[in-house]
């Protein structure tokens, strides 16, 4: 691609133009101006081949407008692989054009004119040479002729400046041809000065410094592999920029923890672990859940609580009863509150009257009581020997008949105890000295006294008077001793029969 310049301006304002040649840097003119109008030839082009030129005819002594027109050669291909290179060596160019219109108008500038009667060849006045000191090619643009020999511009090189140069030499990295680097393997740019990268980065990233910097997507030292998001967490396997996660992971980047069979569709993954649906149960959710999972007292079978023993209900969460309480009884927080007449924990016994009072045990309705208890319900205190049915048991102790005593009633009495005044012996008195009769409650005769050891005397002077029929007063005279009863026996001479009558009298005194 060539770049023109279309018009650089140069203007010499008001210089006398009294030479016979003028020739500027390029293109060249060379014209007989003594009285002959000035033409000056442009190119609207920089193409060399066919180019369309025109003149331009100028009035002699009139300011003179040079028209310069560079040409950019910067290769063959269509790419500006050189611009940054054919820009210096334009901008190089152009400064030392100044350069030569500024000597131009101080050589130019004085009365009589440039170089008279001699030619100029840019800004140095010579001697015109034949034209046989001319140029190869007017130096092809791209340089002046000094002497017949080209003095070629920064960039171009070669007899008639025609081959350009390559920039910085190709920095030691590579061959120039026509004026473009060939460069080394390893090396690139117009210069190759940069390091290239392998496989150009399969254009899917930027060569920096020799290393890829690669495109979002793609990794690798040429970018040739498609990269993975979060490089797979380092969970799992980048392939063709998907990953194959590690087991327990997933997710397109691998960055999510996974659960078991996909908590096969009957809930949620979260964190790793199912939650599952309602009605599903089991680290997958593949089991059907039971109510309240059972309250840990059994296990979930389809869906359903087998509790373990001791539990019942849908949930397992009733305690139940032993045989259930043998239908004798209801179920209350698995305790049988057995119905009348039943007891036991599964209230399968027969129950006793009042729970043989705690003295005794219930054997099929009966109760059996410990030794010291008797009764139904075993609430009686028992008596020895049952009072050998010679009295009563009351609280424990014999109330026995009459006749008998003892703990048991074993035991014959005698009449009185025999008034303490003897020893009972099979239920007979054996009375101490001095008592007698049943109860050895009597003196023996003869003897009187509180302990039946005084003995008796006779009264004295017996006598009657008063004698009726129905009553008589008797008088004597009392013995030394004191007594208070006195038995008296008479008989009665008024009867046809005779009777002995026993009377008894209590002395008053």
């Amino acid at each position: 691609m060539a770049l023109v310049l279309p018009f650089l301006l140069l203007l010499l304002p008001s210089p006398a133009l009294s030479s016979r040649h003028l020739q500027t840097g390029t293109p060249r003119v060379s014209r007989d101006i003594k009285s002959q109008p000035i033409k000056v030839v442009i190119s609207d082009t920089c193409a060399r081949d066919g180019a369309k030129e025109r003149e331009l005819d100028l009035d002699p002594d009139s300011p003179l407008v040079l028209t310069h027109r560079i040409r950019l050669v910067p290769g063959s291909g269509s790419a500006c692989g050189q611009c940054e290179v054919d820009f210096a060596a334009l901008r190089d160019r152009i400064e030392r054009l100044e350069k030569e219109v500024s000597d131009l108008r101080e050589k130019c500038g004085g009365p009589e004119g440039c170089c008279n009667a001699q030619q100029s060849k840019g800004a140095v006045c010579t001697t015109v040479r034949p034209t046989t000191d001319e140029c190869p090619d007017d130096c092809s643009d791209q340089g002046r002729c000094v002497d017949g020999k080209c003095v070629c511009f920064p960039g171009f090189s070669g007899p008639d400046c025609s081959v350009p140069d390559c920039p910085d030499d190709c920095s030691s990295r590579g061959r120039c041809v026509n004026g473009r680097c060939v460069c080394d393997p390893g090396f690139t740019g117009p210069d190759c000065s940069s390091s290239t990268c392998p496989e150009n980065c399969n254009d899917r990233g930027r060569c920096v410094n020799g290393r890829c910097v690669c495109d979002a997507g793609f990794t690798g030292s040429d970018c040739g592999t498609r990269s993975c998001p979060a490089n797979c967490n380092n969970r799992g396997r980048c392939v063709n920029g998907r990953c194959v996660c590690d087991a327990g992971f997933t997710g397109s980047d691998c960055g999510t923890r996974s659960c078991p069979g996909n908590c096969n569709k009957r809930g949620r993954c979260a964190n790793g672990k199912c939650v599952c649906d309602a009605g599903f149960a089991g680290e997958d959710c593949s089991e059907m859940s039971c109510p309240g999972n059972c309250n840990d007292r059994g296990r979930c079978v389809n869906g359903q609580c087998v509790c373990d023993p001791g539990f019942s209900g849908p949930d397992c969460s009733a305690k139940t009863c032993p045989e259930n309480c043998n239908n004798r009884g209801r179920c209350v927080n698995g305790k049988c509150v057995c119905e009348s007449g039943f007891t036991g924990p599964d209230c399968s016994s027969r129950s006793c009257p009042g729970n043989c009072s705690n003295h005794g045990r219930c054997v099929d309705g009966l109760c059996v009581c410990d030794g010291g208890f008797t009764g139904p319900d075993c609430s009686s205190k028992t008596c020895p020997s049952d009072c050998n049915n010679k009295g009563r048991c009351v609280n424990g102790k014999c109330v026995c008949d009459v006749g008998f005593s003892g703990q048991d009633c074993s035991t014959k009495t005698c009449p009185n105890n025999c008034s303490n005044k003897g020893r009972c012996m099979r239920g007979r008195c054996v009375c101490r000295r001095g008592f007698t009769g049943p109860d050895c409650s009597e003196c023996q005769s003869g003897f009187t006294g509180e302990n039946c050891d005084t003995a008796l005397a006779a009264v004295s002077r017996l006598s009657t008077r008063d004698v009726t029929e129905s009553s008589v007063t008797l008088f004597w005279t009392p013995p030394s001793v004191q007594y208070d009863t006195y038995h008296i026996t008479f008989t009665s001479r008024a009867s046809t029969a005779s009777r002995t009558h026993i009377l008894s009298y209590t002395s008053s005194l």
